[in-house]
């Protein structure tokens, strides 16, 4: 029976965001099938397409009937249950269904437009080993000996060694006593050899494993482990996996940030071999491109990536693991598709019969309301490893140690512990969730503060390159010597940033060595490596950083935590302010004393009594988690309605104009005032040029057509529609 062909066409524009119907020529009737790519006519354009249907039935009139030009690969690219989560994520998160797919797809690998494709090389290998050469061939001798201790070499390696040319290969070649072929190259990624055996589980590690083991051959609900920072997680981890590997299965285990990536692929490959891959945005697009084929073909059985490893095209998926499930880099902030990859995760697992762990200290709260409710199944692990204690943690005052005269950055406390670290060998994380040397400039005499000409936020001053940047919109300019509004000479930094801490360290304790870990310094390839290598080996002291260093790190010798301006966070016009402020300061105290040392933490605060901060004092999730679910409640905030962020952004009046249009169609479709916050203009309310406006829906559930029929805004505005919401600047 004769079949057609529904295809996604490549194009990102709502108008075409739907199913169109193309005929298969007769050559491809039999190969045609759900995920291959196919290039089709598309107007007066060949453009690039993906099969999401396959019907015997004709859906359009005979005469308006277009046939698919070509099949673009031998092999589906995307799996039949990828598509269907792709199909399920243009539902959920009402955007466009080419973005998602090509979520699914091989890196900058569309056609007409590839970036990067497969490596190859000339190889030679030795045919002939005692060939008879001519007495004075002593390049082609050095040749073969070089290939009796190494058969089979690259043709580039091997000119070089044997300090000849390419003709002597190609003569012997000619005689039949060498071959040179193209073969594909694989870009590897590295990583470092450790030893990592399989450890003795504790008791509480054994209940975990055997809970999620239950889990998997029941009901498959997701499982939230939530345990105490160093109460081993990841040893439950991997102990499951193993035991996926087992049946033939796949992992994807997902950590929140690149530069945890490492720590965790050395580990993981030191347990399971060559059969580990990496997926994460830190490598170059030609090994990302190595690494998603390995990953296709089935060579691998575990990958360990950032947050679009969940696309990873796997072919039996038994596990995915999100390692700190509750991080803000988990949502996708860009595009029209704005996931979050744990209910992505779910949903993957879901079509697939696969096991979803969420493992984290500071659950996110939607989580473990979930795990509350029994739709996640909750393990926990209350005790750190061979009994080691949480670190004492100290909150201290910044008020009175202003009032006791005591300007400096840091409080008497904390200089009395970095006093301590010098020649003891022991090691010091300081965390500044604000990166650059100063905060903002500011003029004394008329009170102006020099924002960035494209972004209503107030530029940053880098001391190592001596500018002012924007961290927005990446505007940079020099430091004015007068005041742009009133032409004062009395411009001053004020504020600190990471990159003053790490000079004043180094000015006031220049014994101890430090290093900095911020996006300023990863900005180029292998700078997490490097810089986390550094502290690992000792080779510094006290590692300075953004929030970047409070993420699952495991020093043993790291016995002093200091945090300064613990309450950046608190100030935020945010829902999630007091669980982001928690969640920060209780993982990095974590880094604080997981080895046979004993460790303290010292927490610097404007606002000492703030539940959030004696919570994370404490250590105590289950007070913290009681307090701040009363306000959502009370609010009518996550878990208990949804919210939807509807964001304008474009010229000044029209993009006002068009969120109070928005409103009004809100109105007209019977969605209660009282349930719309704004329109209003956005905390930030100007980025890279663009106004921005907003409009906060809370509902039970959003009606998805509402937010689908939204009347189409003018050309020079662009509305994003971002459900469950993460950040509101």
């Amino acid at each position: 029976m004769k079949q057609f062909a529904g295809v996604i066409v490549d194009v990102r524009a709502e108008a075409v965001n739907r199913v169109f119907q193309y005929g298969i020529p007769a050559p491809y009737q039999n190969q045609i099938r759900i995920g291959h790519r196919v290039l089709v006519p598309f107007g007066r354009r060949k453009i690039e397409g993906y099969v999401v249907e396959l019907s015997s039935k004709l859906e359009v009139e005979q005469a308006k009937l277009k046939d698919l030009i070509e099949l673009l690969d031998p092999e589906p690219l995307i799996h039949p249950s990828l598509v269907e989560l792709a199909l399920w994520m243009e539902k959920t998160y009402v955007g466009l269904l080419s973005e998602a797919l090509q979520y699914m797809l091989p890196p900058a690998f569309r056609y007409g437009r590839e970036r990067v494709g497969a490596k190859t090389a000339q190889v030679v290998t030795l045919l002939v080993p005692e060939p008879k050469l001519r007495k004075n061939a002593k390049a082609q001798a050095r040749v073969i000996e070089i290939l009796r201790r190494k058969p089979q070499i690259l043709a580039a390696d091997l000119v070089t060694q044997a300090a000849t040319s390419h003709q002597t290969l190609r003569a012997l070649e000619e005689q039949g006593i060498i071959a040179l072929q193209e073969m594909t190259l694989e870009r590897k990624v590295e990583w470092d050899t450790i030893s990592d055996p399989k450890h003795r589980l504790t008791w509480e590690q054994e209940q975990a494993v055997a809970a999620i083991q239950d889990e998997r051959k029941a009901s498959r609900r997701p499982v939230l482990l939530h345990g105490v920072t160093g109460s081993g997680k990841t040893e439950v981890y991997l102990q499951i996996i193993a035991e996926v590997l087992k049946e033939g299965k796949q992992a994807i285990v997902m950590v929140p940030e690149i530069a945890l990536t490492p720590q965790t692929l050395n580990r993981f490959a030191a347990r399971f071999g060559q059969r580990v891959s990496v997926l994460h945005s830190g490598l170059s697009l030609g090994e990302r491109f190595d690494q998603w084929w390995k990953i296709y073909r089935g060579d691998v059985d575990v990958v360990i990536g950032a947050r679009s490893a969940v696309f990873a095209p796997t072919q039996n998926l038994g596990l995915i693991v999100l390692d700190e499930e509750h991080e803000g880099t988990y949502k996708q902030e860009e595009g029209s598709i704005r996931y979050q990859t744990r209910d992505v995760a779910i949903k993957r697992c879901e079509l697939v019969g696969g096991q979803v762990v969420l493992g984290s200290a500071t659950p996110a709260l939607e989580s473990y309301h979930q795990a509350l409710q029994k739709r996640f199944r909750l393990v926990e692990l209350t005790k750190r490893v061979e009994a080691r204690p949480l670190p004492q943690v100290r909150v201290v005052d910044m008020r009175e140690e202003f009032e006791k005269g005591n300007r400096s950055m840091f409080s008497t406390d904390l200089k009395a512990a970095l006093e301590e670290l010098v020649g003891s060998g022991n090691q010091a994380i300081i965390l500044l969730n604000r990166r650059g040397f100063s905060r903002f400039v500011l003029c004394r005499e008329c009170g102006e503060v020099l924002e960035c000409p494209n972004c209503q936020v107030s530029l940053t001053y880098h001391q190592e390159d001596a500018r002012l940047h924007c961290h927005y919109c990446l505007h940079r300019q020099t430091l004015p010597t007068k005041c742009p509004k009133c032409a004062s000479r009395f411009l001053r930094q004020f504020g600190v940033g990471t990159e003053q801490v790490e000079e004043v360290l180094a000015r006031e304790y220049p014994e101890l060595k430090t290093l900095r870990l911020d996006a300023d310094t990863t900005r180029r390839k292998g700078a997490y490596r490097t810089i986390l290598g550094k502290f690992a080996k000792k080779e510094a002291q006290v590692l300075v950083g953004t929030q970047m260093v409070a993420k699952g790190f495991d020093f043993p010798d790291v016995t002093l935590v200091g945090v300064l301006s613990a309450d950046l966070a608190l100030n935020f016009p945010d829902i999630r302010s007091s669980e982001r402020t928690f969640q920060l300061l209780t993982q990095v105290a974590g880094r604080s004393g997981r080895g046979e040392k004993k460790g303290q933490v010292i927490i610097q605060s404007y606002d000492p009594a703030h539940f959030s901060i004696q919570a994370a004092q404490n250590h105590d999730y289950h007070d913290f988690y009681r307090k701040e679910i009363g306000f959502r409640r009370q609010l009518g905030y996550p878990p208990f309605q949804e919210l939807v962020r509807l964001l304008c952004s474009g010229p000044q009046v029209a993009t006002k104009e068009a969120t109070e249009g928005i409103h009004a169609y809100l109105l007209t479709q019977g969605f209660p005032q009282k349930d719309i916050l704004g329109p209003q203009e956005a905390p930030i309310g100007r980025i890279q040029g663009r106004y921005r406006w907003q409009i906060l829906l809370r509902s039970g559930k959003v009606p998805l057509e509402l937010l689908r029929n939204i009347p189409p805004l003018p050309a020079e505005v662009q509305l994003t529609i971002d459900i469950d919401p993460l950040y509101m600047l």
